[in-house]
C-alpha cells in the first residue's frame, strides 16, 4: 500500500492521547462511610469491572477511528504494478501514409485509429504526436483533436529509423520519466524496420491494425510511344495487387472532355498494358482514371501535352558539319550554321545549344558572347582544333585548366563513365570491350569530370557546367570518333540537355528542373496556379526561359497552369509515387523488446490496466464513521 500524503502518517503519534487520558486518570477519590459496609464492597467490586471493560472498548474504537481518519487524509492506494508509481511520458506516431487509407466498408484503418485516440486520451493531460508530415507537442485534447480531425494523408513515408531517431530526441528532455513510444501504422515493408529495433530505456508499443485484405489496382504510368502530325499513342500501364477477375475501366480525360474508353484485364501478370490512340493536339489538363475501390490515391493520374518547340542550336565552324547536322535535324533540332566571320550574335544569345567546332581564331568578343550565353543557361560544346595554341583564354573562362602538352601519338579512346548524367540510363548494358575509336593527335588536359577517357585514363570528353570540351579534333583526317557509335548518344545526349522538355508528368516526391519557354522581364516571376493553389517555385531567369526548380515546395498531385501576370505560359503536371500501393507488410511478430497490438483499443486497456491504482481513502473514511458509531453505541448502552 501506498500513500499520495505519506508525510500525514505523522499524524499517527496523536494516538497517545487517548492513551493518556483513559489509562491515567488524574481524579482524586473522596472516602464515604456506610452503614452496611459488605453490601457495598459488593456493589462497588462489580461496577469497577464493567467499568474497566466500557473504558477499554471505547479507547479501542477511539483509536481505530482517529488511525482510520489519519489514513483517509493520507489518500493510501495500491498500484497495479511500478509502472503506475512512476512518472511517465507517452510519444505517439500516427502513421499518415496513402496505404493506410484501407480498410473496410465502414472506415479505414487510419481513420479508426484516429477515432480510438480521441476517446481514450482525456482532457486533463497533455500529449505529443507526430506524423510523416507534422509534430505536435504538449498539446491538449481540445487542440489536438482538431488537428487529427483534418489530418491529410501524404505519400512520403518516414523510415523507422527516422522514427526512433525523432522518439530519442523527444525524450531526452524527460530523463528520469518512463518512456513509452506508440507506433501506429500498417508497417509497409518500405518502413525498414532494422535488426535493433529498440533504443535503451524506451518501452516500445508497435500497433499494427487487423488488416483487410483488398484488391487494388493502379494506374502506375504514361508515356508516348508514337507521335506524328496527325495523332499520338499513349501507353498507360496499370497493375494490381492481386489476381482481378473483372476488368477494370480506364477513361482518359482532357479537363472534363472524354477523349477515350477503354478496359483492361488484370490477371496472373497482374499489370498489363493499354494503349489509346489520340489526335496530336495540345491536352492542357489531360487525367487518366480507373475504377477502384481499393486505394483512392492511385486511380488517377495527371498528365499534359504541351507543344515543345525545337531545340535552338547554333554552330560555329570553319570545316563541314555534316556529322552534327545529321544528329541535330528537325523536329527536334533548330539547327544554324555560322562561320567564324559571320556570326549573327542574336542567334548566338537565344541558342539552346552553341558548338564550337575546330575554330583557329577565337576574338574576345566571340569568348565573351559564349560566356555570356553560358551564363543565361546555354549549353556549350568545345572542339578544338589539331593546334589549340589560343584556346588557353576561353578555357579559363569556362572554368577549366589550359591544355597542358600536345601528343602527336595514336590513343585509343577506352574508358566510358556510364554513371555520369550525361550517360545515364542510355547503355543497356555496360560494354568494356567495344571497338575503340581513336585519335592521332590530342591534347593532354587534367579534369576530375571525364565522360570518354583515353586508355591513360587521361579525358577525351570532360564537363563542367554545361560546357563540354573535347581534347582532339573530330575531323576524318584526326580521329574515327565520328564513324564510331558512341558519337551518336553522346552528341545527342548533350541537345536533349540543352532544353530540357516538358514531360507528360514529374513526380512529387523528386526534385525536378523543368524549362518553360518564356520571355519574362527582369523582375518578373511566374507562379504554378492549380485551383485555390497558388506557388511561386525557385526559378532562374534566362533570356528566352525560365528554369524552374520543384525542390523546395511541397507539390499535391493534380495539373497546374504556369502563370505570368495572369496568362498562361505553360502547363505542368504532377503525380504520387506509386510506392504506397504495394501492401506488402512487414511480419512484426519476430521482434524482440517490443510491445505488439492489433489495435488502439487493446494498448489502451492493457495500458490503462498497467497503470490502475485503486484508491482506498473512502474505505478509512467509511471505517472511521463506523468506529464512531460502536463508540457512541458503547458509550450509551454499555452500564
Amino acid at each position: 500500500m501506498h500513500f499520495e500524503q505519506p508525510e500525514l502518517l505523522y499524524a499517527l503519534i496523536l494516538l497517545v492521547i487517548p492513551l493518556i487520558v483513559h489509562l491515567f486518570r488524574l481524579r482524586k477519590f473522596q472516602k464515604e462511610d456506610f452503614t452496611n459496609v459488605k453490601f457495598l464492597k459488593k456493589v462497588i467490586q462489580e461496577t469497577r469491572k464493567s467499568s474497566r471493560l466500557k473504558k477499554f472498548l471505547i479507547l479501542i474504537t477511539r483509536l481505530l477511528l482517529l488511525t482510520c481518519l489519519i489514513l483517509a487524509f493520507a489518500k493510501p492506494f495500491i498500484p497495479a504494478s511500478e509502472k503506475a508509481l512512476a512518472a511517465s511520458q507517452t510519444l505517439i506516431y500516427l502513421d499518415n501514409s496513402f496505404s493506410m487509407q484501407s480498410g473496410d466498408e465502414q472506415s479505414t484503418i487510419f481513420n479508426k485509429a484516429v477515432n480510438s485516440l480521441l476517446e481514450y486520451l482525456d482532457d486533463e493531460n497533455k500529449y505529443s504526436l507526430f506524423t510523416n508530415s507534422d509534430e505536435y507537442f504538449d498539446r491538449g485534447l481540445p487542440d489536438l483533436k482538431d488537428e487529427l480531425q483534418n489530418f491529410d494523408f501524404v505519400e512520403d513515408q518516414i523510415s523507422y529509423r527516422e522514427i526512433k531517431l525523432k522518439a530519442e530526441n523527444y525524450f531526452k528532455k524527460y530523463p528520469l520519466a518512463e518512456k513509452d513510444l506508440v507506433i501506429i501504422s500498417d508497417f509497409q515493408t518500405h518502413i525498414n524496420i532494422p535488426s535493433e529495433a529498440t533504443s535503451e530505456n524506451i518501452n516500445y508499443h508497435l500497433i499494427q491494425p487487423n488488416l483487410h485484405e483488398i484488391n487494388n489496382a493502379s494506374l502506375d504510368s504514361a508515356y508516348i510511344n508514337e507521335i506524328t502530325p496527325e495523332s499520338l499513342t499513349l501507353n498507360i500501364v496499370a497493375s494490381s495487387n492481386r489476381n482481378l477477375e473483372e476488368p477494370i475501366s480506364i477513361s482518359v480525360y482532357d479537363g472534363k472532355t472524354l477523349l477515350g474508353r477503354n478496359t483492361i484485364q488484370l490477371g496472373d501478370e497482374k499489370s498489363e498494358e493499354i494503349t489509346f490512340r489520340l489526335q496530336n493536339t495540345l491536352i492542357a489538363k489531360g487525367r487518366i482514371e480507373i475504377e477502384d475501390s481499393g486505394l483512392k490515391y492511385d486511380n488517377t493520374l495527371f498528365f499534359n501535352i504541351n507543344e515543345n518547340p525545337g531545340i535552338k542550336v547554333v554552330i560555329i565552324s570553319a570545316l563541314e558539319v555534316d556529322f552534327l547536322t545529321r544528329i541535330y535535324n528537325e523536329p527536334e533540332f533548330e539547327t544554324r550554321i555560322f562561320t567564324p566571320n559571320q556570326i549573327d550574335y542574336n542567334q548566338l544569345n537565344s541558342a539552346n545549344l552553341i558548338v564550337l567546332n575546330e575554330v583557329d581564331q577565337l576574338p574576345p568578343s566571340l569568348i565573351n558572347n559564349l560566356g555570356t550565353a553560358n551564363d543565361n543557361g546555354a549549353t556549350v560544346i568545345l572542339i578544338p582544333p589539331v593546334d589549340a595554341q589560343e584556346y588557353g583564354q576561353i578555357l579559363n573562362s569556362f572554368g577549366f585548366s589550359d591544355f597542358t602538352q600536345k601528343v602527336d601519338a595514336e590513343r585509343l579512346i577506352t574508358s566510358i563513365s556510364f554513371d555520369h548524367p550525361l550517360l545515364e540510363n542510355v547503355f543497356e548494358d555496360r560494354i568494356d570491350n567495344f571497338e575503340y575509336p581513336k585519335v592521332l593527335s590530342s591534347q593532354n588536359h587534367s579534369s576530375s569530370n571525364a565522360i570518354l577517357s583515353y586508355q591513360d585514363n587521361r579525358p577525351f570528353l570532360a564537363e563542367s557546367n554545361s560546357v563540354y570540351l573535347f581534347t582532339a579534333a573530330l575531323n576524318n583526317e584526326n580521329s574515327n570518333f565520328r564513324n564510331s557509335p558512341l558519337i551518336v548518344p553522346v552528341f545527342y545526349q548533350i541537345g536533349l540537355k540543352a532544353f530540357k522538355k516538358n514531360q507528360l508528368y514529374y513526380s512529387t516526391n523528386k526534385e525536378s528542373e523543368i524549362d518553360v519557354p518564356v520571355d519574362l522581364g527582369k523582375d518578373q516571376v511566374v507562379h504554378l496556379v492549380n485551383y485555390e493553389t497558388d506557388i511561386i517555385p525557385q526559378q532562374q531567369n534566362y533570356s528566352s526561359r525560365i528554369e524552374i526548380s520543384t525542390g523546395n515546395i511541397d507539390l499535391e498531385a493534380g495539373n497546374y497552369e504556369v502563370s505570368n501576370n495572369n496568362q498562361v505560359v505553360g502547363n505542368l503536371s504532377f503525380n504520387y509515387s506509386r510506392k504506397e500501393s504495394q501492401l506488402t507488410y512487414t511480419d512484426i511478430s519476430d521482434l524482440e523488446d517490443v510491445n505488439i497490438y492489433n489495435s488502439v483499443e487493446e494498448y489502451f486497456s492493457k495500458s490503462n490496466a498497467a497503470t490502475q491504482i485503486t484508491t482506498l481513502w473512502k474505505w478509512f473514511v467509511i471505517f472511521a464513521l463506523i468506529f464512531l458509531a460502536i463508540e457512541m453505541l458503547l458509550i450509551k448502552f454499555l452500564k
